[in-house]
Protein backbone atom coordinates (compact mmCIF):
# COMPACT_ATOMS: atom_id res chain seq x y z
CA UNK A 1 0.00 0.00 0.00
CA UNK A 2 1.73 3.34 -1.13
CA UNK A 3 0.87 5.77 1.77
CA UNK A 4 1.99 9.97 1.65
CA UNK A 5 1.16 12.67 3.85
CA UNK A 6 0.59 15.47 2.70
CA UNK A 7 1.45 18.20 5.59
CA UNK A 8 0.31 21.86 6.24
CA UNK A 9 -0.92 24.90 7.94
CA UNK A 10 -4.59 24.40 6.00
CA UNK A 11 -5.75 27.65 8.40
CA UNK A 12 -7.76 27.57 6.15
CA UNK A 13 -8.14 25.14 4.17
CA UNK A 14 -8.82 26.08 0.73
CA UNK A 15 -9.67 24.46 -2.58
CA UNK A 16 -6.19 24.59 -3.93
CA UNK A 17 -5.84 22.16 -0.96
CA UNK A 18 -8.34 20.15 -2.09
CA UNK A 19 -6.73 20.16 -5.78
CA UNK A 20 -3.43 18.73 -4.28
CA UNK A 21 -5.24 16.30 -2.39
CA UNK A 22 -7.11 15.22 -5.18
CA UNK A 23 -4.36 14.73 -7.40
CA UNK A 24 -2.52 12.61 -4.55
CA UNK A 25 -5.70 10.51 -3.79
CA UNK A 26 -5.44 9.56 -7.55
CA UNK A 27 -1.36 8.57 -6.88
CA UNK A 28 -1.44 7.07 -3.64
CA UNK A 29 -4.02 4.10 -1.82
CA UNK A 30 -3.74 6.23 1.59
CA UNK A 31 -3.08 10.15 1.56
CA UNK A 32 -3.24 11.76 5.51
CA UNK A 33 -3.56 15.77 5.33
CA UNK A 34 -1.06 16.26 8.13
CA UNK A 35 -2.39 19.60 10.22
CA UNK A 36 0.68 21.30 11.38
CA UNK A 37 0.60 22.49 14.79
CA UNK A 38 3.42 25.35 15.11
CA UNK A 39 3.98 27.07 17.76
CA UNK A 40 5.77 29.64 16.23
CA UNK A 41 2.47 30.35 14.35
CA UNK A 42 -0.42 31.88 15.93
CA UNK A 43 -3.30 30.43 13.59
CA UNK A 44 -6.96 31.77 12.63
CA UNK A 45 -8.45 27.92 13.69
CA UNK A 46 -7.36 26.16 16.69
CA UNK A 47 -5.75 22.56 15.61
CA UNK A 48 -8.59 20.22 16.39
CA UNK A 49 -10.96 22.98 14.21
CA UNK A 50 -8.59 22.99 11.08
CA UNK A 51 -8.62 18.95 11.29
CA UNK A 52 -12.07 18.75 11.24
CA UNK A 53 -12.72 21.67 8.61
CA UNK A 54 -9.92 18.84 5.94
CA UNK A 55 -11.83 16.44 7.06
CA UNK A 56 -15.00 17.83 6.13
CA UNK A 57 -13.63 19.52 3.29
CA UNK A 58 -12.17 16.18 2.07
CA UNK A 59 -15.76 14.33 2.35
CA UNK A 60 -17.61 17.25 0.58
CA UNK A 61 -14.77 16.70 -2.13
CA UNK A 62 -15.63 12.78 -2.45
CA UNK A 63 -11.68 12.09 -1.32
CA UNK A 64 -12.40 8.71 0.13
CA UNK A 65 -8.97 7.51 0.63
CA UNK A 66 -8.02 11.31 2.43
CA UNK A 67 -8.35 10.96 6.41
CA UNK A 68 -7.17 14.41 8.54
CA UNK A 69 -4.48 14.16 11.16
CA UNK A 70 -2.52 16.83 13.44
CA UNK A 71 0.80 16.65 14.00
CA UNK A 72 3.82 18.43 15.93
CA UNK A 73 7.24 17.80 14.99
CA UNK A 74 9.09 17.27 12.29
CA UNK A 75 7.62 15.98 9.05
CA UNK A 76 9.45 12.93 8.47
CA UNK A 77 8.52 12.34 12.03
CA UNK A 78 4.79 12.42 11.08
CA UNK A 79 5.50 10.45 8.13
CA UNK A 80 7.25 7.79 10.02
CA UNK A 81 4.30 7.84 12.15
CA UNK A 82 2.01 7.32 9.44
CA UNK A 83 4.34 4.44 8.05
CA UNK A 84 4.35 6.64 5.15
CA UNK A 85 6.86 6.61 2.11
CA UNK A 86 6.37 9.75 0.66
CA UNK A 87 5.52 13.14 1.78
CA UNK A 88 3.39 15.80 -0.70
CA UNK A 89 3.81 19.12 -1.46
CA UNK A 90 2.19 21.53 -3.58
CA UNK A 91 4.23 24.07 -5.98
CA UNK A 92 1.51 27.15 -7.45
CA UNK A 93 4.15 28.90 -9.09
CA UNK A 94 8.16 29.42 -9.14
CA UNK A 95 8.60 31.54 -6.18
CA UNK A 96 7.14 28.40 -4.32
CA UNK A 97 9.92 26.24 -5.60
CA UNK A 98 13.42 27.81 -3.69
CA UNK A 99 11.17 26.88 -0.09
CA UNK A 100 9.71 23.90 -1.12
CA UNK A 101 13.80 22.74 -2.62
CA UNK A 102 15.32 23.54 1.06
CA UNK A 103 12.72 21.89 2.76
CA UNK A 104 12.97 18.48 0.54
CA UNK A 105 16.97 18.65 1.03
CA UNK A 106 16.31 18.98 5.25
CA UNK A 107 13.62 15.98 5.31
CA UNK A 108 16.43 14.24 2.88
CA UNK A 109 18.82 14.47 5.51
CA UNK A 110 16.10 13.56 8.41
CA UNK A 111 15.35 10.38 6.70
CA UNK A 112 16.31 9.42 2.76
CA UNK A 113 13.72 6.68 2.58
CA UNK A 114 10.66 9.53 2.37
CA UNK A 115 10.68 10.97 -1.46
CA UNK A 116 8.96 14.00 -1.68
CA UNK A 117 6.25 14.55 -4.30
CA UNK A 118 5.38 17.49 -5.63
CA UNK A 119 1.89 18.12 -7.40
CA UNK A 120 0.50 21.70 -9.10
CA UNK A 121 -2.58 22.96 -8.72
CA UNK A 122 -4.85 23.60 -11.52
CA UNK A 123 -4.65 26.84 -12.92
CA UNK A 124 -7.35 28.14 -11.32
CA UNK A 125 -5.75 27.95 -7.47
CA UNK A 126 -2.37 29.11 -8.65
CA UNK A 127 -3.13 32.45 -7.39
CA UNK A 128 -4.31 30.69 -3.98
CA UNK A 129 -2.89 30.85 -0.69
CA UNK A 130 -4.68 29.92 3.07
CA UNK A 131 -3.04 33.47 3.74
CA UNK A 132 -5.14 35.48 0.93
CA UNK A 133 -8.38 33.77 2.00
CA UNK A 134 -7.76 34.80 5.72
CA UNK A 135 -6.50 38.39 5.15
CA UNK A 136 -9.98 39.15 2.53
CA UNK A 137 -11.59 37.59 5.75
CA UNK A 138 -10.18 39.91 8.40
CA UNK A 139 -10.59 42.96 6.88
CA UNK A 140 -14.69 42.25 6.53
CA UNK A 141 -14.46 41.27 2.67
CA UNK A 142 -16.63 38.67 1.26
CA UNK A 143 -14.63 35.10 0.53
CA UNK A 144 -13.50 35.06 -2.82
CA UNK A 145 -15.70 32.88 -4.76
CA UNK A 146 -14.71 29.57 -5.33
CA UNK A 147 -11.70 29.78 -3.01
CA UNK A 148 -12.82 27.90 -0.21
CA UNK A 149 -15.08 24.68 0.18
CA UNK A 150 -18.79 25.40 2.07
CA UNK A 151 -17.72 24.16 5.08
CA UNK A 152 -14.90 26.12 5.32
CA UNK A 153 -16.75 29.21 3.62
CA UNK A 154 -19.39 28.70 7.05
CA UNK A 155 -16.89 28.85 9.40
CA UNK A 156 -15.43 32.13 8.13
CA UNK A 157 -18.70 34.06 7.88
CA UNK A 158 -19.21 32.60 11.54
CA UNK A 159 -16.26 33.96 13.06
CA UNK A 160 -16.32 37.32 10.92
CA UNK A 161 -19.81 38.03 10.82
CA UNK A 162 -20.45 38.35 7.05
Amino acid sequence: MKIAIYPGTFDPVTCGHLDILRGASKLFDRVVGAVGINPGKVPLFPAEERVTMLREAAAEAGLVNVEAVAFAGLTVDCAREWNAEYIVRGLRAVTDFEHEFSLLLANEQLDNSIQTVFIMPSVNYLYLSSSVVRQASEFGRRIIPGSVPTCVEERLREKFGF
